[in-house]
């Protein structure tokens, strides 16, 4: 199975980027904002460490939208690109300069398997959970 570095980038090649580590987590999101971001019933995102990753062409075409109304209380930021509207990552206020929540459909491998469904209350009753994932019906914790 493929591993670091990863490589990624938007829908029209603008924005390119690199990452060094493996995710500190994979996880499915069913949260209404990332649910309506992904123009699905959930979102992959994988965690890593800002410092992993590294931008290599495009950063004058990532753009920010802060949401505000969180389950946690606390704003995050959506990063996308400015040309061809693919959201990138999302940066919780709680994660600043610290964690990047990565849509892992922007990497090149699509070998990273959730290992948590998080805000599973709005999975839609029609979908099972994975099998031997952890489940959380909110947020996760860490």
């Amino acid at each position: 199975m493929p591993g670091p570095p990863y490589t990624g980038k938007c829908l029209c090649g603008a924005i390119n980027f690199t990452i060094a580590s493996e995710p500190l987590a994979v996880l499915s999101c069913f949260c209404q904002h990332c649910s309506k971001g992904a123009g699905s019933t959930n979102q992959l995102i994988a965690k890593f460490a800002c410092k992993e990753v590294n931008i290599s062409s495009g950063q004058d075409h990532i753009s920010i939208y802060t949401l505000t109304d969180t389950s946690s209380g606390l704003s995050k930021e959506k990063a996308f690109c400015t040309t061809c509207g693919v959201p990138l990552w999302t940066i919780p206020a709680s994660a600043k300069d610290a964690h990047l929540l990565v849509r892992t459909s922007v990497l090149s491998s699509h070998c990273l398997k959730p290992t948590s469904e998080i805000f599973t209350k709005y999975r839609p009753p029609w979908m099972s959970a994975l099998e031997g994932v952890t489940q959380y019906e909110e947020a996760r914790k860490g």
